[in-house]
């Protein structure tokens, strides 16, 4: 029998929303940052998925020309979420509309936080 070695991702609980990065930059900013804050990563992904729309000192909506962003045509309003004094992850929160049937297995309406933006340093663009 060949050994086979593949990373398994953990499944989304019913009660928990899902995270997707919806750009190959936020995929491979998030990569980098969990490179190095493994355990601070860990920590905002367990947020993220338990309520990514709490108010902390960690996590807020942001203000501005950052307050909103656009994703496949809709708006979003712009969260972040400081993962270390200097890394941050930038999201969407996408909440199915009230009454959309989500089905017991398979595709369909999901909560789901959509990472925009990872970075391992502060960003340039908010400084």
């Amino acid at each position: 029998m060949s050994r086979r070695r593949e990373r398994l991702t953990r499944p989304v609980r019913r009660d928990e929303w899902e995270l997707v990065a919806i750009t190959n930059q936020a995929a491979k900013e998030w990569a980098e940052l969990e490179a190095v804050e493994a355990n601070t990563l860990a920590r905002a992904y367990d947020q993220l998925t338990r309520d990514p729309a709490a108010h902390s000192d960690r996590q807020h909506r942001m203000k501005g020309n950052y307050a909103t962003g656009q994703h496949e045509g809709d708006t979003f309003d712009r969260w972040q979420y400081e993962v270390t004094a200097a890394g941050r992850i930038w999201y969407f929160v996408e909440d199915p509309p009230p009454g959309a049937k989500r089905p017991s297995r398979g595709r369909g309406p999901r909560r789901r936080v959509l990472v925009e933006a990872v970075f391992v340093g502060h960003p340039k663009a908010t400084e």
